[in-house]
């Protein structure tokens, strides 16, 4: 059974995993949950931005069907000129993401180090925050 998307409860709960698991010493779980939180983060401003949904509230168009590394230059293109666009000075310009992959969910763990995962950490942490002030404004 499929639930309905609820991007913006999504973005929190996968934050708070990541950190339980950063701190756990757990890298490449945190990276996953650091970028999934991410991703849905952009998406939750972006559905409020006029995102097309499709069934059970999913991004209808392929562009919005992305994870986080090709999502994030594609929300700075969509949210620019709408409601979202006000927020997008809170998270870095830059793609923090280019080196995430949801394939790296199959990589040995050897392959992660802290010092890899900690700038998706930080571009999260700055998704949360544009989270959080876009729900103080009403806006989430």
């Amino acid at each position: 059974m499929a639930y309905p998307a609820d991007f913006r409860d999504a973005h929190r709960r996968h934050w708070n995993d990541a950190e339980l698991l950063f701190k756990s010493n757990r890298w490449p779980n945190a990276d996953q949950m650091y970028g999934l939180s991410a991703e849905c983060g952009l998406k939750a401003l972006m559905r409020r931005s006029q995102m097309p949904v499709g069934r059970f509230g999913a991004p209808k168009s392929s562009k919005h069907k992305k994870h986080v590394n090709e999502l994030w230059p594609e929300f700075f293109a969509f949210v620019r000129g709408r409601i979202g666009g006000r927020y997008l000075h809170l998270i870095p310009v830059g793609n923090p993401f280019t080196n995430w992959s949801i394939g790296d969910r199959y990589a040995h763990s050897h392959h992660f180090r802290k010092s890899a995962v900690e700038p998706h950490r930080k571009a999260a942490r700055c998704v949360c925050s544009m989270i959080d002030t876009a729900k103080k404004d009403g806006v989430l």
